[in-house]
């Protein structure tokens, strides 16, 4: 603040915000995925949903409605995240970067999540060699809840599926 005729004068000064976003435009394998956080949680619940399933099958109920219900939750879970981690392996997700990935991906793995919660539980109600399916049932839906949640930080905190996004502040006199 400086002091002009008496009166105080003050500098209004504000921020602007860049944004940065690098992609590749290409279509290529990258294996690399596989080992970070979001790579791993899609292979261990697609493999989690697939034993599952298996477990589902193998009982004499195959006529029973949960069975039905359950199987069919998991073949939707199994196919969708077996998409997903080829569309992220094949960098398919970086070239269609405009789509917001984080959100889309945040809304199907909470569905996901409360979809196999539901039916895990009906399915162990049935007992037997259904309470194993129930059971990976259950750690699928944990594994779901946790990519929820970081797909939901990763949003908030403005990034993008896979890429770089930067955001450089600087000060600008008004």
């Amino acid at each position: 603040m400086s002091n002009v005729g008496g009166f105080p004068t003050t500098i209004n000064t504000a921020t602007t915000t860049s944004t940065t976003t690098k992609v590749t435009p290409f279509v290529w394998f990258d294996p690399t995925y596989l080992k970070t956080i979001p790579g791993l949680i899609k292979a261990i619940s697609s493999a989690v949903v697939l034993i599952g399933f298996i477990c589902g099958t193998v009982g004499d109920c195959r006529g029973c409605s949960s069975v039905a219900f359950y199987s069919t939750i998991t073949m939707v879970c199994f196919w969708i995240t077996l998409l997903l981690l080829a569309a992220y392996l094949f960098h398919i997700i970086e070239k269609l970067h405009n789509i917001p990935w984080l959100l889309v991906e945040m809304v199907y793995c909470f569905l996901a999540c409360l979809l196999l919660l539901v039916s895990s539980i009906v399915i162990i109600a049935d007992g037997s060699v259904y309470a194993a399916a129930g059971f990976f049932g259950l750690f699928a839906t944990s594994l779901y809840g946790i990519d929820t949640f970081l797909k939901f930080l990763s949003h908030r905190k403005g990034e993008i599926a896979q890429g770089e996004r930067t955001m450089n502040s600087s000060p600008s006199r008004a």
